[in-house]
């Protein structure tokens, strides 16, 4: 049996993770996609969000399970492969996006700005239902 501290600890890890990328996506709210170093930025940091997450998602729900905690165990390993799942269509949208601007698409840098939208808004919700749960760890 693990003790509790350390479920708390493996929560806290998560949590961290999320809101680095709510952090560090804020910058993106203030330059815009058409340069080329902003945009393979910004698709860099969706696809580490998505690793880290998944990675320490994944050590949580093994925390979770060695403390005999399966509610935390599946809600962290949901998580996991959420954003395991969810990394590669992300990336993949927003490399669509890249090139339809490349080729000339006006509106692809305003769909770019919905994707970088809809990821922070996500990753709040996230954090929400996350931090909600640490009240019934303890």
């Amino acid at each position: 049996m693990v003790p509790d501290f350390v479920a708390l600890y493996a929560v806290v890890i998560v949590l961290f993770s999320l809101i680095y990328f709510s952090f560090a996506s804020i910058p993106f709210l203030f330059v815009g996609f058409d340069v080329p170093e902003v945009s393979r930025l910004f698709r860099g940091l969706f696809n580490s969000h998505f690793w880290i997450v998944g990675v320490t998602g994944l050590v949580a729900a093994a925390v979770f399970a060695a403390s005999g905690r399966m509610a935390f165990t599946v809600e962290m390993l949901l998580l996991a492969a959420a954003a395991i799942a969810a990394r590669g269509r992300v990336l993949q949208l927003i490399d669509s996006q890249q090139t339809a601007w490349q080729s000339g698409d006006a509106a692809a840098m305003r769909r770019m700005r919905l994707i970088h939208w809809s990821g922070m808004l996500a990753n709040i919700v996230i954090i929400a239902a996350v931090a909600r749960s640490v009240s019934f760890i303890l």
